[in-house]
């Protein structure tokens, strides 16, 4: 591919906000926000570590003062504590802090441990309840869904009202319902994968056989079949062995998150034009590389997205050290593929990412725990309603637009696989929208805490970058979590922003009763 430069501007964006700067035919985005997230570990039964019980599910890992390596996989840590015996206790140093706010915390010494959070809980199959003998008081039914008048789907805008125009600095990766000068995917047809795995000469994978990827496949092709409603349908193809790059992995310089924007792209540019050696490109929509199993961040520091349109080569990442070396995680190029194969912007803050642990919490000031594009190992990976209808995820009319006379509107949880309305969008401009939608423990969310399930309102705004928080939550009152966890609204709480009041005036179940209207 040939490279042209944008200006000093945008090279100066880039240097400093960026995971891998930009370039004008292909553009590379660095893997989703990195830090103590090492991956989800599923546990097949119930278990008992130390007395304390853990259900049969799967967990999400975060490690702190100690490397993923040694705390997730078959090897790890939490691996070692499952075997032992219910009543056993930890070997020492390790001691399992009881009195630890939020998941179950293991700790070998200050500041040096992990957590563990269940994130989805395998559900035993109901068994028959008897009916109440004469003498028995049967159980209170569920009580009634508020008799709420709805307002007439007449009441709203046209849909097409609250499409919003870019006005960031990149025409790809953005908020926007502008067209993508990329090559992005067609949601509408299945989408044709092929996974690549290559070593180096100065990298020999031990076993030239490929990996196993199906979990990795299938965890992807549940993940966007479940955001888009069973409509995103993958076909892939796995080369069987390694292919050998000609040039050392070292001499690509990519061991760092900070290395410039060709080493990333050469890389990805090397990959694809071995694999079309052996393969048809017309064949593929989309390519995932893949490193040695044993690549460290040392080696290869992030996993980019790569957006082309350029013919000669397809949307793409690769799998490097910050995939292999810390657990696996299908969210790793999940998250890219929303940007590659769906044009939709980083939702995390460049700038703090940049940071370490340091950074860790302050890169998700925006978003919270919520949303694949903000943070990969978050409580609340499933897609937001905007990000969902901007990558043609979910269909026009299951969003509406709202008009300045006060509306009352039932919202069912976005994570229900359903044709039903996902969001509400009220226009600012042609650039700004609040949109607000309801969040539960399900699906892809299940591991929100009380306070993070609720109905969530935020701010659309396409005149901010990706990267630099385009979507940002609106805090209600008394709300002080860094991670938004306390600020999803209930019934009779209501949060007022730009000119409009949204508040949650009923709940029938999990589906809430919101009303918008326009201040006086």
């Amino acid at each position: 591919m040939r490279y042209k430069s944008r200006g000093a501007a945008l090279l100066a964006f880039a240097l400093v906000l960026s995971l891998t700067p930009f370039s004008a035919n292909s553009n590379s985005h660095g893997a989703g926000p990195q830090g103590p997230p090492c991956g989800i570990y599923k546990v097949k039964k119930n278990e008992v570590i130390a007395g304390v019980n853990f259900p049969k599910g799967s967990y999400q890992i975060n490690a702190f003062g100690i490397s993923c390596s040694k705390v997730f996989g078959k090897n790890g840590l939490f691996a070692k504590f499952l075997k032992l015996k219910d009543k056993d206790p930890l070997p020492k140093p390790w001691k399992y802090l009881s009195d630890a706010v939020g998941a179950p915390k293991f700790s070998s010494g200050p500041g040096v441990g992990f957590r563990v959070q269940l994130i989805s809980q395998s559900t035993p199959s109901p068994t028959p309840t008897p009916s109440p003998s004469a003498t028995e008081k049967a159980a209170p039914t569920t009580s009634p869904a508020p008799v709420i008048q709805v307002s007439n789907l007449s009441s709203y805008l046209p849909v097409s009202e609250c499409k919003l125009v870019n006005k960031s600095i990149d025409s790809n990766v953005n908020l926007s319902h502008a067209p993508r000068t990329w090559y992005l995917v067609d949601t509408t047809k299945t989408i044709r994968g092929l996974i690549f795995p290559v070593d180096f000469p100065d990298h020999v994978s031990q076993d030239q056989n490929s990996p196993t990827f199906k979990e990795l496949i299938n965890s992807f092709e549940e993940f966007y079949a479940s955001q888009s409603n069973g409509k995103i349908k993958f076909n892939w193809t796995v080369s069987p062995r390694f292919s050998r790059i000609s040039k050392s992995i070292q001499s690509y310089g990519i061991g760092s998150r900070g290395a410039g924007s060709n080493a990333w792209w050469q890389l990805n540019n090397d990959i694809q034009d071995l694999a079309f050696q052996t393969y048809k490109r017309e064949d593929f929509d989309m390519v995932i590389g893949s490193a040695p199993t044993s690549t460290t961040r040392e080696q290869i520091a992030s996993s980019p997205a790569f957006g082309t349109n350029d013919l000669r080569y397809k949307p793409a990442t690769y799998l490097g050290g910050d995939y292999w070396s810390n657990g696996s995680s299908w969210t790793i190029p999940t998250h890219e593929f929303g940007h590659f194969a769906l044009g939709i912007a980083d939702l995390y803050d460049y700038k703090s990412s940049m940071l370490g642990q340091a950074g860790f919490e302050a890169q998700f000031q925006y978003m919270g725990v919520y949303d694949l594009m903000n943070w990969a190992g978050g409580a609340g990976v499933e897609l937001t309603s905007w990000s969902r209808w901007i990558a043609k995820l979910i269909s026009d009319s299951q969003m509406l637009c709202l008009p300045n006379t006060e509306t009352v509107t039932l919202l069912k949880p976005i994570q229900e696989l359903s044709d039903e309305v996902k969001g509400l969008v009220v226009p600012i401009s042609n650039s700004v929208a609040i949109v607000i939608e309801n969040r539960a423990a399900l699906g892809y969310d299940k591991g929100l805490t009380l306070g993070a399930q609720g109905v969530i309102a935020y701010v659309v705004d396409t005149s901010i970058d990706s990267g630099a928080g385009p979507m940002r939550l609106i805090r209600k009152a008394g709300s002080t979590d860094n991670l938004f966890r306390d600020n999803a609204l209930k019934v009779g709480e209501s949060i007022t922003h730009l000119g409009y009041s949204i508040k949650v005036i009923g709940q029938s179940e999990k589906n809430m009763y919101v009303q918008v209207k326009k201040d006086s």
